[in-house]
């Protein structure tokens, strides 16, 4: 058991690692143009390159599960700052487009190991109110991703080429690992006990339909979510001829309001029930879209707003499966994060990076407007299914 001291120190580092993911896996929307610039290649590669951040990070999702349990938790999180720092070091010595996709995939797993450690932490210290909890521990990933376009902008005004915001980042991932190394964690066997023999195969547990539909739930938001953050700014650049200083404007904007959504939604969350927030949301963020791309250039404002609704969405739909599933959770949030990310990968970077280049940008960013509004539509049949079994209601 944790005393109340070290309990609190160790939430400290859970929102501290947070905000720093939150820097440093955004980095992407930034980075993007800079690739695509210095490596001449086509949105598809582009977008390929970008989705081994996102297939780094399944990998992580297989590894770390089974890591944690053999080595421990505090282990496994120092071995994935460690392999972080190697690869941010490692990506100012290529120059060949393979080689590349080879450090982008590591710094996935990186982040990956970094991202699912600090999930892991989060569900042993937080105790109470764990909704709420979720959804502000996320506001700090929105205000990490307020910093990211400031923060790369600021090396790149430097007069440094774009693989150096990396190698900067690496003083916040040792700051990560320093506050790890000093710090004491819950014993990873207290966990793995409980739960071994309640965990079972991801097959296993897609027989029940409301597995099958929260994981496609996360597959269409990871693909809404990655894909409006990750094109924004190419979009805005391209389609609306906008600077390098306005479209970073546009991007901050996004995640002031994702993080004011956060905060939001850790107040009302409990009162307007989950479902029926994420229901809300993903319209919210399909006609905020939908307004950005088909109104005028002023209405590229909407994009910005977008980030006040998709911001709800993934917390809340982990509270959903809190509510819901008292059997296998940690299996089934391992396969929600897979389809998550696997959504990130094929929908908001391959199949979009796919559609820019056969169809143009303005289509291809567009695709978005579909992920939000099958997210709606699997939101209201997973309602109706739960109301029928009398599990869970939004009222």
């Amino acid at each position: 058991m944790l005393d109340n001291v070290n309990r609190k120190k160790l939430i400290i580092l859970v929102f501290f690692m947070m905000f720093i993911f939150g820097i440093i896996g955004n980095l992407r929307g930034q980075i993007g143009p800079l690739i695509q610039q210095d490596y001449q290649i086509n949105h598809s590669k582009l977008g390929f390159v970008l989705g081994c951040l996102s297939i780094g990070g399944i990998i992580a999702n297989f590894l770390s599960g089974i890591s944690i349990r053999r080595f421990s938790l505090k282990k496994v999180l120092i071995a994935g700052t460690l392999l972080s720092i190697l690869s941010f070091i490692w990506l100012n010595y290529i120059s060949q487009y393979y080689l590349l996709i080879i450090v982008i995939l590591t710094i996935g797993i990186g982040l990956g190991i970094i991202n699912i450690s600090m999930n892991t932490l989060a569900s042993e210290v937080f105790t109470r109110n764990k909704g709420k909890m979720m959804n502000r521990l996320h506001l700090f990933f929105g205000i990490g991703g307020v910093i990211t376009p400031i923060y790369a902008n600021a090396i790149l005004g430097l007069g440094f080429e774009w693989e150096m915001i990396y190698t900067f980042s690496i003083i916040l991932v040792s700051a990560i690992l320093i506050f790890t190394m000093y710090s004491k964690f819950p014993k990873a066997d207290t966990v793995s006990e409980n739960t071994k023999k309640e965990d079972i195969s991801f097959r296993g547990v897609l027989k029940d339909a409301r597995v099958r539909v929260f994981a496609l739930m996360f597959l269409a938001n990871g693909g809404g979510e990655l894909g409006v953050v990750t094109w924004l700014v190419l979009y805005l650049k391209e389609i609306q001829g906008r600077s390098e200083v306005e479209a970073g404007f546009y991007f901050s904007l996004f995640f002031i309001l994702f993080s004011t959504g956060r905060f939001l939604a850790s107040v009302i969350v409990e009162r307007v029930g989950y479902l029926r927030l994420v229901l809300i949301s993903a319209i919210g963020s399909l006609i905020s879209v939908l307004l950005g791309i088909f109104g005028p250039d002023s209405f590229a404002i909407f994009f910005s707003i977008s980030g006040l609704f998709i911001a709800t969405h993934f917390p809340t739909m982990q509270a959903t499966m809190f509510e819901i599933f008292d059997k296998n959770l940690p299996t089934i949030i391992g396969l929600t994060m897979t389809t998550g990310s696997i959504g990130a990968i094929l929908l908001g970077n391959l199949f979009i990076g796919f559609c820019n280049d056969l169809f143009g940008v303005r289509f291809g960013y567009g695709v978005v407007i579909s992920y939000f509004l099958l997210l709606a539509g699997l939101i209201i049949y997973l309602n109706r299914y739960l109301d029928k079994n009398r599990l869970f209601k939004m009222d």
